[in-house]
């Protein structure tokens, strides 16, 4: 199973991710990283207006996609 990165850019820092998440394919790791921006969206409102996304790498670090942190969450079905 590959291992995918997330990278949070803030301006002119970058807060590299050290670990990383072992996920099945790219479009898990797409998904993963909507939840993370949906995270930060809600509990840093500091980051609001700010520019900060989310870079997503795959483990050769070669960059496969990115979100911006300042965008509405995705709500969550009511099943």
């Amino acid at each position: 199973m590959p291992r995918f990165f997330f990278d949070l850019f803030l301006g002119k820092y970058v807060v590299l991710d050290p670990g990383g998440m072992m996920l099945s394919d790219r479009l898990r790791a797409m998904s993963a990283a909507g939840e993370l921006a949906d995270h930060l969206f809600l509990s840093r409102t500091d980051l609001h207006g700010s520019g900060s996304w989310i870079r997503v790498r795959d483990h050769r670090g070669k960059t496969i996609g990115g979100l911006d942190v300042d965008r509405e969450p995705v709500a969550e079905s009511a099943e």
